[in-house]
């Protein structure tokens, strides 16, 4: 790998730009799973039966007798990602330190792991959307300033009949569609958009909504919404590994290592409340 020594540089890094998770705040809040031991965890559901009427004469008054069903779901972690890089002595001494192991970990993680964490959610998300026909009525076609807000009360009106609380739901855009809700003057007299609002990529509110601005490449090819209630995404974190070896055979320097085990599902019955919009 090139490296570029030190003249008369000044000690200043042109950093690469960051951004902090947008999927935190949607993560482990309605079910969290245990995998201390195990790298598989399963949970139950259980059925409901019908209501009928209640007959005052006969044996069976309150009707046939039904056993509960129950169903049950296995999660098991797939991500088991890791990466590696060494910082020869000399080189470090050559350029004016700027490769310190601990500043370039730091680095790592914020510029490629959490990045990395969050498309992975989304791509969750999104494809149990796909999968289970969660999509809003006028899905694939593309948005325009004049349906922007309409997708956006589909998608809404679809979760209120499946009784999704109102609270608690947050919208993810991306950059061009949320472009075009600023154009339709219909949102824009319905939604608060403001500049002081943005916490971890929250761009404002609609209809109680939190409304999440991510970067394009953040999601699949053609999504450009996707509704969701806090509650749904289980994201388990198993371990996070990251060290810092200063004697490793062979190199004079430090080798940092790091290793995440980790996973995101949607169980069934919280999965209801999600639903996404696809462009043409």
């Amino acid at each position: 790998m090139a490296q570029n020594y030190a003249s008369k540089y000044q000690k200043t890094i042109d950093e690469v730009f960051r951004l902090k998770s947008v999927t935190t705040d949607i993560i482990n809040k309605g079910i969290r799973l245990d995998y201390q031991g195990v790298n598989a965890v399963s949970i139950y559901g259980v059925s409901t039966v019908v209501e009928g009427n209640y007959v005052r004469s006969g044996t069976n008054r309150f009707g046939s007798l039904a056993e509960l069903d129950t169903t049950k779901e296995t999660f098991t972690l797939s991500q088991d990602k890791s990466f590696t890089y060494s910082i020869d002595r000399g080189n470090l001494e050559d350029s004016m330190m700027v490769t310190e192991a601990g500043s370039t970990l730091k680095r790592q993680i914020e510029v490629v792991c959490v990045p990395n964490t969050d498309i992975y959610r989304l791509t969750t998300l999104e494809a149990y959307a796909v999968a289970n026909s969660q999509t809003a009525t006028n899905s694939g076609t593309t948005t325009t300033a004049s349906t922007a807000y309409t997708k956006i009360l589909d998608m809404q009106s679809k979760l209120d009949d499946l009784f999704v609380p109102a609270e608690n739901r947050v919208l993810y855009v991306t950059p061009a569609v949320l472009s075009f809700l600023k154009l339709d003057t219909n949102f824009m007299k319905a939604s608060e958009i403001t500049e002081g609002k943005l916490i971890n990529g929250q761009v404002g509110e609609v209809d109680g909504v939190r409304i999440v601005k991510v970067p394009t490449s953040y999601l699949p090819a053609k999504t450009e919404y996707i509704l969701v209630h806090e509650e749904v995404l289980i994201a388990p974190h198993k371990f996070d590994t990251y060290r810092i070896l200063k004697e490793v055979q062979g190199v004079d320097g430090w080798v940092v290592e790091g290793r995440r085990y980790f996973d995101a599902f949607v169980p069934t019955n919280r999965g209801k409340a999600l639903i996404v919009s696809l462009s043409a």
